[in-house]
C-alpha cells in the first residue's frame, strides 16, 4: 500500500462568521426514510494521492452526486484540479490565501464553487504531478474558464447544530440535498478499511456523505485519499460521530432570495433564522398542497 499523506490531507477549520447560512434553515424537517438507497454504480471517484487537496476533491464529488440525483440518466464528473488551481492563484477572485501545501477551509471551498467548476476533461486530475505543477494556473485555458460558468452553484450553508454535526443532522441534510461535505479529524484507523475507526483526532480531512443507514447506524461516505479503490466508499458507525472527530458539515444549496434576506439578518441568531425560515417553507408547502387540490 502506498504511503498515506496523513499530515497533508488539506482540511482546515473555517473562521467563524455570523453571516454563514445555517443548513437547517434551508429545508422543512421531514421524517426521513431509513436510508436513501443511493446507487453509486455510475460514480467515479477522484483520488488525491499525496497532495493536500481533499477540499477540491470533496467538492467535485459533491457536485457530481447532486447533479446525478437531479438527472439520474447523467453520470457527471468534475475535476478537482481546476478548483484547486483557482483557489491557490493569487490573481484569482476565489484565492483562499492559504499556502499551496496547507489545504483550505470549507467556506473558501464553497466560494470557489459559486464561481464554477470544470468537467473532468480536458484538464483531468493527475495527482501524481508535483504539487507546484498540479496547481500551475498556466494550464487553464479561456475555454475551461468559460465552460466552468455552466457549472455554477447558487449558494451554500453550514450545519449549525449546537455542539457540532450529529448523525441525524447529517442524515437529514443528505436526505434533502443528496450530498454533504464533512470536515473530520481522523487517524490511521481511517484507511485500509471500508469501516474506519476513530481514536485520536489528528488529521483534518474533507469527505463527502452521500447516504445513511438507520438499520446499521452508519453514514456512507466517499474518501478521496484512500489509496485502495475498494475502500474509497466507507461506512462510518454512529458511535464515531462525535464533536472531536466531526467538526463541520455543509453543502451547496439553492436558497430563494426571500429566505436569503432572513438568513442574512445581522440581529437574528442561527436558531432564530432556522425557526423563521422553516416556518416560511412550511407555509409555502401548505399553499402548494392546497393549490394541487384545486387543480
Amino acid at each position: 500500500m502506498p504511503d498515506i499523506p496523513y499530515e497533508k490531507l488539506g482540511g482546515l477549520e473555517r473562521p467563524k462568521d455570523e453571516r454563514d447560512f445555517p443548513l437547517g434553515a434551508t429545508y422543512v424537517p421531514v421524517k426521513r426514510p431509513s436510508t436513501l438507497g443511493a446507487d453509486m454504480s455510475w460514480f467515479k471517484r477522484n483520488w488525491q494521492a499525496q497532495i493536500p487537496t481533499c477540499g477540491p476533491h470533496a467538492l467535485s464529488h459533491d457536485k457530481a452526486v447532486q447533479d446525478h440525483a437531479s438527472v439520474p440518466s447523467l453520470s457527471p464528473r468534475y475535476t478537482p484540479r481546476f478548483t484547486g488551481i483557482r483557489m491557490k492563484d493569487p490573481r484569482s477572485p476565489v484565492y483562499d490565501g492559504y499556502a499551496p501545501d496547507a489545504g483550505t477551509d470549507m467556506r473558501h471551498l464553497f466560494q470557489a464553487a459559486v464561481a464554477g467548476q470544470n468537467t473532468f476533461a480536458p484538464l483531468e486530475n493527475d495527482t501524481l504531478l508535483p504539487l507546484a505543477q498540479y496547481l500551475d494556473p498556466s494550464v487553464l485555458t479561456p475555454a475551461m474558464l468559460a465552460e466552468s460558468k455552466n457549472n455554477l452553484i447558487k449558494s451554500y450553508a453550514f450545519d449549525e447544530t449546537p455542539g457540532g454535526p450529529t448523525y441525524d443532522s447529517i442524515a437529514d441534510a443528505v436526505n434533502q440535498w443528496k450530498a454533504v461535505i464533512l470536515l473530520i479529524k481522523c487517524d490511521e484507523g481511517f484507511w485500509g478499511t471500508s469501516t474506519p475507526t476513530f481514536t485520536t483526532p489528528k488529521y483534518g480531512h474533507f469527505i463527502l456523505a452521500y447516504d445513511w443507514d438507520d438499520n446499521t447506524g452508519e453514514l456512507l461516505i466517499v474518501d478521496s485519499a484512500e489509496p485502495d479503490e475498494q475502500f474509497a466508499l466507507k461506512r462510518i458507525a454512529k458511535q464515531y460521530i462525535q464533536p472531536q472527530f466531526f467538526l463541520e458539515a455543509g453543502t451547496t444549496v439553492d436558497i430563494p432570495p426571500s429566505i436569503k434576506q432572513v438568513l442574512s439578518h445581522p440581529q437574528l441568531t442561527p436558531q432564530q433564522k432556522i425557526s423563521i425560515t422553516q416556518q416560511i417553507l412550511t407555509d409555502i408547502a401548505e399553499i402548494l398542497q392546497d393549490m394541487k387540490k384545486e387543480i
